[in-house]
């Protein structure tokens, strides 16, 4: 080994052992055994004892027999380091928003500890100018080069969006919107199992927010951004906005944890979206999702579900941007509220909700989002549930109107996902402190 790479050699090694000192032995058994092989490799390989000159030959001996077919050694260099990045990618799953562990560090460090070895170990000038004789005159060096150039593209594609862009589409199917929930939904959770702060069992006034991914904020990384934790500061008055809603909860659920939480609210605010109905029909004829395909099991489900670029591929730009699924998935949506017997079963459901209300005495406001690109594909059903409640005296706020004020693609958190954006947020945090302040007013 030369000087410059002995020492980077050395010092690869070094970084592993020492990230390893906070590695449980239970949890990586192989560590410490590999580590020690690796030590005992690195000391021979620099030092050169001449009592362990044989051992330093058969050491060297699997790098010169690559060297001498340099083709077969290209090849070599691109299988290892697709092998083990590819491994440390499908079981830790490097994203944006995730904190490596110390056995990651550890590991990566042994990678370029063999990939060094690769290039170096025991080797010449002389030996690397015969490779370059030989690749100039190897016929397979062309399609090397071609090889070589697309693995760098999808190692660099496939690194871009794991750093920049975890995020989330509207229908909850890509890895990128499962390593959001990961990275940025799941942390922000209080003690009661909720995307909120903690309560404040002392509050003067108490609001729960109730809902599910419009009220949760999906899409949105900071939940200070969200509209239950704008109306909090917007008061500013000591009122505890509590959130009370979940990703995926529809309306057959939401009563039933606004009795489990622990500070009953003075006001409930009902965040409504049209999937609110999907309880009833998921699984069934009517389901919507009905609209999208998924890969079938085996070696190409995996492939999809472990790495970015095919999922990004298959899901982002085959399936949700495809104005046909996607029309269809709305159309399919709104039809569902013309069905009365599917209608009845919800109104039994918000039935219930309101009695709720009522019983506890606690003011209800209805917030009605429709969809933030097909306002007016949302409309009859905002309607619809909107004088349901209207019929029964019950405040509501159509966030329809308002909303149209702004380009549809500012009200969305990306081109994947229609859930409301930051701005979206804005405007009913706005729409709401707008109705309590006029309340106020009026007493």
């Amino acid at each position: 080994m030369k000087r410059i790479s002995g020492s980077l050699w050395l010092l690869a090694l070094i970084g592993a052992t020492i990230f390893a000192l906070f590695v449980p032995t239970w949890d990586h058994p192989v560590l410490v055994p590999v580590l020690i092989a690796l030590w005992i490799i690195t000391l021979v390989g620099i030092i050169r004892p001449p009592a362990l000159r044989s051992v330093y030959r058969a050491l060297a001996a699997p790098f010169h027999a690559l060297r001498r077919v340099p083709a077969l050694y290209w090849v070599a260099v691109l299988v290892y380091i697709t092998f083990f990045i590819g491994w440390w990618t499908v079981h830790f799953q490097p994203t944006n928003g995730r904190y490596l562990q110390p056995f990651e560090f550890a590991y990566l460090l042994l990678v370029l500890w063999g990939l060094i070895a690769l290039f170096q170990f025991d080797g010449s000038r002389e030996e690397a100018r015969a490779m370059g004789v030989n690749l100039e005159k190897n016929p397979l060096t062309g399609v090397l080069i071609t090889l070589t150039t697309l693995w760098v593209l999808v190692i660099a594609a496939e690194a871009y969006l794991r750093i920049f862009y975890i995020t989330t589409d509207a229908y909850t199917y890509t890895a990128m919107n499962y390593h959001w929930y990961q990275n940025f939904y799941f942390p922000s959770f209080n003690s009661l199992g909720y995307r909120d702060h903690e309560p404040n069992p002392d509050a003067p006034r108490r609001i729960a927010v109730v809902g599910d991914s419009f009220t949760v904020g999906q899409g949105i990384n900071d939940i200070d951004d969200t509209f239950p934790q704008l109306i909090e500061q917007g008061l500013n008055d000591g009122t505890d906005v509590n959130v009370v809603a979940q990703s995926g909860w529809d309306t057959d659920v939401q009563e039933y944890h606004l009795d489990l939480y622990p500070y009953q609210p003075d006001t409930v605010i009902l965040a409504y979206y049209l999937n609110d109905i999907d309880y009833i029909i998921v699984d069934t004829d009517r389901d919507p999702n009905r609209n999208f395909t998924f890969p079938d099991p085996g070696f190409g489900s995996w492939f999809v579900l472990n790495f970015f670029v095919p999922n990004f591929i298959y899901y982002n730009l085959i399936q949700i941007t495809s104005p046909q699924r996607n029309t269809s998935f709305m159309d399919d949506l709104v039809s569902v509220y013309d069905d009365a017997a599917i209608w009845d079963r919800q109104v039994m459901q918000l039935d219930s909700l309101v009695a709720w209300t009522q019983r506890n005495n606690v003011r209800l406001i209805v917030l009605l989002f429709p969809n933030p690109i097909a306002i007016e594909a949302s409309a009859p059903v905002l309607l619809k549930v909107g004088d349901y409640f209207r019929q029964q005296d019950i405040e509501v706020i159509d966030l329809s109107e308002p909303l149209r004020e702004f380009p549809p693609t500012s009200l969305i958190v990306n081109n994947f996902d229609t859930h409301p954006s930051i701005l979206a947020h804005e405007v009913a945090a706005r729409e709401i402190l707008r109705l309590l302040s006029a309340q106020q007013a009026g007493n």
